[in-house]
């Protein structure tokens, strides 16, 4: 019963804002007869002059609460636009340092002495005019780590993965300093045929290459990202141990990405800097970036484009310099002696948010001590397209398959749960747990993501047909005073995304020309590049959809998911419809032309 209870802790809040919304205001119920009766807000009332004096009776307990509450949820939607305008503007700053400090490399194709067909040939003597060199750190002398990177996938289309492979075999230390776990699914009928192809392909590109399959119907588990990295983790342990001259467990870093997920050699470098900057905290510490969509976003809806911008927007505004907890998205990297620490990875309904999840799970069990870096290289993402089905065409099948993908992803408030029985069944074993200013700052970042866009929306469509059929002469001041608060607060929080935004144009133009730039001389032509011009028609569109693709796959969704919450916790994974690239066009903003296909 209190697991059912406080997985639906999410769901009960739903309820219960509305319930206070139907006691605050028990005349709203009457909404319904206006049509018929005639009779509704607005008809003067059988007391002539005195409706005014009746209206301004002291407020109810139920409209305090409710005045309190919907300047709280107003007041904290503000403060976020506020706190992601800083963190984007730091972003810039610190991408632009991570690529300073990128080593100086001769080539960026593969190891030494090696000829592979895998990649074409390109110039790569161009000399990067941001770069200089590390010393001690460049030629190892400070020390090595290990990059174990588990890239988890089902049904995934093999030419995605082949480039993905492709992106990481491009960096310098991919041959020296890479493991690579391609974690699959047992049921997949192709996924044997697929692991062969590419561990032939790629074998000497990495220190490392080899399979993992997931076996189905393991109890307790469910398919998908979580459990499949939760295998492979296994295996990357079982592997190292059997090794003859082990590395030091907190030497061994894993990093779990998506399967389309492109991440430059700057990520890597900048956790192997961080590693060693900060090796009194490296067996409790975990690393995550930013994403940024940059592949095929100017060929996608725009209502898929925003949704994507706000879900990266949702990432980063917990990035900021001094941030007290970061929670990842798709893309984290933590050393295996803190995986092996936490027990591993879940594979059970609770994790389908397994970036979240984990991170949770790292600070619940280590006493709220995980530390956490954010690396200043973004992880560059593709938006869902679909080339369309019998029944649908290639825009309305997208935007389909996002509503999918975002309902996936709201699944994820079952993590809500997970740390209310965490934090209050620790209570004894870890007492100070909650008084710690980075314990509220979670809950905190917790409630924006699973309670703040859907009591935002709640709160914001009744007060509008609150205000449209009640006169402000009918309501008490405190009442009109929360109104025009409130709605001051959507105005000026609007104005922030704005602004927002055009600091995103300018960290996106940062990281799209420098992943341009490593794509050529690698000479990989088919990774997709969207670029953004601000003047554009639509880029400027964005800046007034982006809160109804907040609504249609942020609040609709969290709602969908959290009373789905109340008779299930399972949800079929079902993978997103991804593009496919083929060669540059140069009279297209994304030189890749991208040709959907369904997975």
């Amino acid at each position: 019963m209190w697991k059912w209870l406080s997985r639906c802790v999410p769901g009960l809040s739903l309820l219960s804002l509305v319930t206070l919304l139907v006691l605050a205001f028990p005349e709203t119920v009457s909404w319904i007869h206006i049509p018929w009766s005639g009779k509704g807000p607005g008809v003067p009332s059988r007391h002539g002059g005195n409706d005014r004096q009746e209206h301004q009776a002291a407020l109810s307990i139920a409209q305090k609460v409710f005045i309190g509450y919907t300047v709280f949820v107003h007041g904290n939607a503000f403060t976020f636009s506020l706190r992601l305008a800083w963190a984007l503007s730091q972003m810039v700053r610190q991408t632009r340092a991570v690529l300073r400090r990128r080593p100086l490399t001769k080539t960026l194709r593969g190891p030494a002495g090696s000829e592979s067909p895998i990649f074409a040939d390109s110039p790569t003597d161009i000399p990067d005019p941001i770069s200089f060199d590390l010393g001690a750190l460049e030629d190892g002398e400070q020390g090595e780590v290990v990059h174990a990177i588990i890239l988890p996938n089902y049904s995934e289309d093999l030419d995605t993965l082949e480039t993905t492979l492709k992106v990481l075999a491009s960096h310098p230390r991919a041959a020296t300093q890479y493991e690579v776990f391609l974690a699959m699914e047992q049921k997949e009928l192709k996924a044997p045929e697929k692991a062969v192809t590419l561990i032939s392909t790629f074998q000497g590109h990495f220190k490392d290459i080899c399979s993992t399959f997931h076996p189905s119907g393991l109890t307790g588990e469910i398919s998908g990202k979580s459990s499949n990295v939760a295998w492979a983790a296994k295996h990357i342990v079982q592997t190292h141990k059997s090794e003859d001259h082990a590395v030091d467990y907190e030497n061994v870093i894993i990093t779990v990405m998506d399967a389309d997920t492109h991440l430059t050699q700057d990520y890597f470098n900048e956790i192997r800097r961080l590693h060693w900057l900060h090796n009194k905290d490296a067996d409790h510490a975990l690393y995550a970036s930013p994403i940024i969509f940059d592949r095929n976003s100017n060929d996608v809806p725009i209502l898929v484009r925003c949704a994507d911008l706000l879900w990266g927007f949702a990432g980063v505004s917990a990035m900021y310099p001094g941030c007290p907890i970061v929670i990842p998205t798709s893309v984290y990297s933590l050393s295996l002696a803190l995986a092996e620490k936490v027990g591993g990875w879940d594979g059970d309904a609770t994790a389908i948010g397994e970036d979240m999840h984990m991170l949770l799970k790292c600070y619940f069990e280590t006493g709220g001590d995980v530390v956490t870096h954010v690396i200043y290289s973004p992880a560059s993402q593709c938006n869902v397209q679909s080339s369309g089905d019998g029944n649908w065409g290639p825009y309305t099948s997208t935007l389909f398959a996002r509503y999918r993908q975002a309902l996936r992803h709201m699944w994820g408030a079952l993590d809500t749960g997970y740390s209310v029985r965490q934090s209050v069944g620790g209570i004894s074993s870890r007492p100070h747990l909650g008084f710690k200013p980075r314990h509220i700052a979670l809950f905190h970042l917790l409630f924006e993501a699973h309670f703040l866009p859907c009591h935002l929306t709640i709160l914001l469509v009744f007060s509008s047909l609150y205000t449209t059929f009640f006169p402000a002469s009918q309501m008490n001041p405190a009442l009109e005073w929360a109104f025009f608060i409130t709605g001051f607060l959507r105005g000026v929080s609007f104005v922030g995304m704005n602004l927002c935004i055009t600091l995103y144009d300018r960290w996106h133009s940062v990281c799209v020309n420098a992943r341009a730039r490593d794509m050529s001389k690698a000479g990989l032509s088919d990774t997709g590049l969207s670029f953004r011009v601000w003047y554009r028609p639509q880029q400027l569109a964005e800046r007034i959809c982006f809160p109804i693709a907040g609504t249609v796959f942020g609040s609709i969704p969290a709602i969908h998911a959290e009373m789905s919450h109340f008779w299930t916790d399972r949800l079929v994974y079902r993978v997103s419809k991804k593009p496919s690239f083929g060669s540059p066009s140069p009279s297209s903003s994304s030189p890749g032309s991208p040709q959907a296909f369904p997975v």
